[in-house]
């Protein structure tokens, strides 16, 4: 207040009441009263912003602090769910996979373990796929290579599975699929000079032929 009244005394020699309209003057013992009235009101008034701002839960910080607050405490996107397509029982597949090869005429014949190499094996079998029943056995009786031997084996096994158990004719079978894996190699050893001993390999393959009717 002492200092509110001597920069009002050091601008104006006289002060003018907003409310009323009067002119206090310096010395008057009023002015100082009126001073005291205007101060209570402005702090009443300060008291009762202050009252709503903290019932509304609003902060007094400037607008671009609580802008940048507003970003930082923004909740986190989303992402939508994608519906996706039920996948299919694994034993109800395996189910119709057996239905479909019970229904074809074909016969399926394996050999196991048999001694040879497996390389030589699938050269002969490079040149039966895909032909007749008919044909593959011409073929595996006059071509030269032991593999023929066990491959003519296994087209006759084939071909018998396919007629009783599917009830195929011979005539309209074909080699639908036929192919070697390599087999456990039986691991030998021979001696040499000077106590060394060499090692001899001996591998085995597995055979299968599958046989199918022609449509």
């Amino acid at each position: 207040l002492t200092l509110l009244a001597a920069k009002v005394g050091s601008r104006h020699r006289a002060w003018q009441c907003p409310t009323d309209g009067h002119h206090w003057h310096i010395g008057s013992p009023l002015l100082s009263e009126q001073l005291h009235r205007l101060v209570a009101a402005a702090a009443s008034v300060c008291r009762i912003a202050s009252t709503m701002l903290a019932s509304r839960n609003i902060s007094s910080r400037p607008v671009a602090v609580q802008r940048h607050c507003s970003t930082v405490f923004r909740p986190a996107r989303i992402a939508p769910v994608v519906a996706r397509r039920p996948l299919v029982c694994q034993a109800a597949a395996e189910v119709v996979e057996a239905d479909t090869v019970a229904a074809s005429k074909g016969g399926v014949a394996h050999l196991r373990f048999k001694r040879g190499s497996v390389f030589k094996v699938r050269r002969v079998l490079d040149v039966m796929r895909g032909r007749s029943f008919e044909d593959a056995i011409l073929m595996m009786e006059y071509m030269p290579y032991r593999a023929c031997e066990e491959i003519l084996k296994a087209l006759k096994s084939a071909a018998a599975n396919a007629k009783n158990n599917n009830g195929a004719q011979k005539s309209k079978l074909y080699v639908s699929e036929c192919f070697a894996d390599q087999g456990p190699i039986l691991k030998r050893f021979r001696c040499r000079a000077q106590g060394r001993g060499y090692r001899i390999a001996k591998p085995t393959f597995h055979l299968t032929v599958r046989l199918e009717e022609r449509e």
